[in-house]
């Protein structure tokens, strides 16, 4: 967790108003750490209504090494504290974390079996452990809780404590456990007091709704009102219900609340004779309640919240003189949404002034559930978009394995194009699965889904995010776009192509109308832009209609599926032979056979111009999960120049015959050079050969090469990713290509960070700190960057790995936190440097008697540390 500190100097004419010298009980020990190494802590809070000045008494803070009766190392505490501010005392050489507040290595340096006394004067007022004793196990334990120990842990006194522990000899932790224990070198709660960590206010447990409705429709509502976790385990969280008036002594039905509530969240107990709508949580007794009755919630016997007063039966239930709506019989009632804390007062009158619940008429019973004053939001999933219904998978894309895929492709051997577009046509029809209409507007719900937000769908042509649950007819609507229209060839929903989802995409009703059934062409120079799509043009003289650049690829690609697809074969539910022309198809001029589309070439080159990206991959991989199959010319994007480039002059050279050798590691790592060298490869005698490298998958990736050879960088990844790259291998006539995968890993970027400069100045003094760094990885080219962050704003500028600070002016000693992080464009690492602001003594002013500078070992002046928790 990133907390914020937040150090203050604190001038003294500003608090001597409210100074107390005779406060004693309101210094408590709050956190105690005894960590790994000299990861040792200690904090001291003033849990009181009044500032305590250290100076006007003798506040010592003793240290008891190994089970001595008499004092080994002690330190004089100086200086003013606040209510609920805390002094920490911290080792020296403990990790960055805990240099919160002042260094003091002597009595700072105990283990888990030495005493401490906090002491006013020479009476204790706290303490941890017990003075003369030296536990044979390393630390004192807890024979009810098996998780506390003063060894390797970090412990923090519960909230409901507000005074020490006075008797130093006494049984330690004792029959009543006033510690919360935490993992070893937790450091997250120095600076404050409390059970959490600083900047996070704890859970709060309060009863949220009560329902006293008609016959046993009975219920409470018990909510996490905080923004921590309540582990009900960790006490005894109990709500007891008493009856008829009874008292303390005559306590009726109970529940004893077990498990984690997380903030936010509710338990419900209803009784188990009511409608079914109150029947939310658990069927319990405790409900067994009328208007007149009391519920009292407690934790560790004492009161947290309460609803009636104990002790009282009222006529005709509880009421309000100030809300005649008000009642306790045949009312739902909600806690106020401003109330975070409990009613304590079991005995006090109900309801308390001002009146903190709200009231619903008699059986409401749809806030159960949740906490707050509104009805509870219905957490049933929304569909993937209006009216639509989940469709069952039939592939997992994660495991889907190209060369088992296409293995009739891979290893055929094909004498024309013709013959390899109708093998690959028979690769994916096999497995797909005929959709309904309706599930289509599942499936592209999810295919083209907003990366950005789930909740959203990219609309093909105008690019617009809009919510899934916008589909429909209306204006304004996406609706589902037939990239090969359907009156080309499949009018009837039973025909394949009238829900093969490869070619479907989400798009605006009113462009989807505007594009009709126009081939694809260039429109811009003789058509006119689509006003509420820019980028595409139509063109209705001459029937097209040009895509935005940053889809013509996409639906290149998808004409050209549909045109290798469906090829008039039995079982497609009479489909035509659906065939690309070079050329604008006129369906006036066509009657009954239309089965026809365009432009083939200007969607060749759309393909080569506008490559397969991720949001090609990416819809792929969605609609072969529904439907079963997939688009080829995403997997293997050269064999659109396999099937069609003759067709648009673009014809590839016929296979060499050569042996091709490629010498490639088969993973590197992130950021390191790699080699691909094809030079062994060699022709016949006298054979010339050139050979050209592309990358055609993966992450960019920045490469040169010199002839046969490829010299590259791996590029930075999140987690081990493919890289692809083709050879071409031509003698001027003939060509063959291979294909060579990397798999990039990703390699955990770790850097020492060393600092040097001064641990102490002088307000208004320049310091200098300098890094060095061990461990930095070879080829990486690395960036740093300074931040302050704790301590009063100081004045400082960085060049590279030196940071220069001109010390703020403080009132009183103070340290301040600088980080330098060091980025390599894709990680970070960083480390904190702690530097000293001493302030200046005004002339007549003279140091206490024992006191030192922050950097002392024994008697220290110590800084205020202010740390606010957040609030919910």
């Amino acid at each position: 967790m990133a907390i914020k500190f937040r150090p203050v100097g604190i001038a003294l004419a500003v608090l001597m108003g409210s100074l107390s010298a005779t406060v004693q009980a309101d210094l408590v020990i709050t956190e105690y750490i005894e960590g790994g190494g000299y990861n040792k802590a200690l904090e001291i809070s003033n849990l009181g209504n009044d500032t305590v000045d250290l100076d006007a008494d003798i506040y010592t803070l003793n240290l008891y090494t190994n089970g001595s009766p008499t004092v080994s190392k002690s330190l004089t505490m100086t200086g003013l504290i606040a209510p609920g501010q805390s002094f920490v005392y911290f080792h020296g050489d403990a990790a960055t974390e805990f240099h919160v507040g002042t260094q003091a290595n002597d009595v700072m340096n105990f283990n888990g079996d030495d005493a401490l006394t906090l002491m006013l004067n020479d009476t204790v007022i706290d303490r941890v452990g017990i003075v003369g004793d030296r536990p044979s196990s390393g630390g004192w334990t807890d024979p009810n809780d098996p998780d506390f120990n003063t060894k390797d842990k970090t412990l923090r006194r519960r909230n409901d404590i507000t005074t020490g522990d006075t008797d130093s000899y006494a049984d330690f932790p004792g029959a009543d456990n006033q510690w919360v224990t935490f993992d070893k070198d937790t450091a997250d709660g120095l600076g404050c007091p409390g059970e959490a960590a600083c900047g996070e206010s704890p859970g709060v447990l309060l009863i949220t709704e009560y329902v006293e409705g008609t016959n046993s429709n009975k219920a409470i509502e018990l909510s996490n009102v905080g923004s921590a976790a309540l582990d009900l385990d960790a006490h005894e969280y109990k709500l007891t219900l008493y009856t008829n008036g009874k008292g303390w002594d005559e306590p009726g039905s109970n529940e004893v609340l077990t498990g984690i509530l997380q903030p936010g969240e509710s338990i419900v107990f209803h009784n188990a004779s009511a409608w079914d709508e109150f029947k939310v949580g658990t069927a319990s007794t405790v409900t067994y309640f009328n208007g007149d009755d009391a519920l009292v919630l407690t934790k560790d016997d004492v009161v947290i919240d309460r609803f009636g007063k104990l002790g009282h039966r009222p006529d005709d239930g509880w009421t309000d003189p100030n809300d005649p709506n008000f009642h306790t019989m045949d009312k739902t009632l909600r806690r106020k949404a401003s109330i975070t804390t409990g009613d304590t007062d079991a005995e006090a009158d109900f309801p308390s002034s001002p009146n903190q619940w709200l009231v619903f008429e008699v059986n409401t019973a749809d806030g159960l559930g949740c906490p707050g004053e509104n009805a509870c939001e219905d957490d049933t999933p929304p569909p993937p978009c209006n009216g639509c219904d989940e469709v069952d998978k039939v592939a997992d894309a994660s495991i889907f394995n190209p060369d088992e895929y296409y293995t009739a492709i891979l290893s055929g051997s094909f004498d024309s194009s013709e013959a390899m577009r109708s093998a690959i046509s028979a690769v994916i029809a096999s497995d797909q699965k005929k959709l309904t209409y309706k599930e289509v507007w599942t499936v592209v719900s999810y295919s083209d889904e907003d990366p950005t937000n789930p909740d959203n769908v990219i609309k093909l042509y105008s690019g617009e995010s809009v919510s899934k649950q916008s589909n429909g007819s209306a204006i304004g609507s996406w609706n589902r776009e037939h990239v090969w229209p359907k009156s080309k060839g499949f009018p009837s929903e039973s025909q394949w192509g009238y829900t093969d989802a490869h070619h479907l995409r989400p798009a605006d009703m009113q462009v989807n109308s505007t594009r009709s059934n126009y081939d694809f062409e260039f429109a811009s120079e003789t058509g006119s832009e689509v006003s509420n799509a820019p980028g595409n043009y139509v063109d209705h003289t001459l029937k097209i209609f040009e895509p935005r650049d940053a889809v013509k690829g996409d639906v290149a690609r998808m004409m050209l599926y549909m045109d290798t697809r469906y090829q008039g074969a039995e079982g497609d539910g009479n489909m035509p032979n659906l065939t690309l022309l070079d050329e604008v198809f006129d369906v006036s001029n066509a009657g009954d056979d239309i089965h026809f589309a365009g432009v083939l070439c200007t969607l060749y080159q759309w393909h080569m111009d506008d490559p397969v990206d991720d949001t090609d991959r990416y819809r792929n991989d969605v609609v072969y999960e529904y439907q079963g199959n997939r688009n080829p010319y995403i997997d293997y994007p050269e064999w659109v120049q396999q099937v069609y480039g003759a067709q648009c002059g673009d014809a590839p050279l016929p296979d060499l015959d050569v042996d091709v050798i490629i010498d490639a590691p088969s993973e590197v790592a992130e950021g390191e050079a790699f080699i691909l060298d094809a030079s062994a490869t060699t022709g016949a005698e006298d054979q010339v050969l050139s050979f050209s490298w592309a990358q055609v998958s993966g992450p960019e990736t920045d490469f040169t090469t010199d002839g046969a050879v490829l010299t590259g960088v791996a590029p930075m990844v999140n987690s081990d990713t493919s890289v692809q790259f083709m050879l071409t291998v031509s003698d001027g006539e003939l060509q063959t290509q291979q294909t060579v995968t990397l798999t990039v890993t990703g390699v955990a970027f770790e850097v020492s960070i060393d600092f040097s400069g001064p641990g102490e100045v002088q307000q208004g003094e320049l310091a200098v700190i300098s890094a060095t760094l061990q461990n930095v990885p070879e080829g990486q080219s690395l960036s740093y960057r300074w931040e302050q962050r704790y301590g009063t704003t100081a004045e400082f500028s960085a060049e590279g790995l030196t940071l220069n600070v001109t010390a703020p002016q403080v009132a009183m000693d103070q340290q301040l936190q600088f980080a330098l992080i060091v980025s390599n464009g894709h990680d970070e690492v960083e480390a904190s440097y702690a530097l000293a602001v001493l302030n200046q003594q005004a002339p007549g002013w003279t140091m206490p008697d024992g006191a030192g500078s922050i950097g002392g070992l024994t008697l220290l002046l110590l800084p205020l540390i202010w740390r606010r928790r957040r609030h919910a």
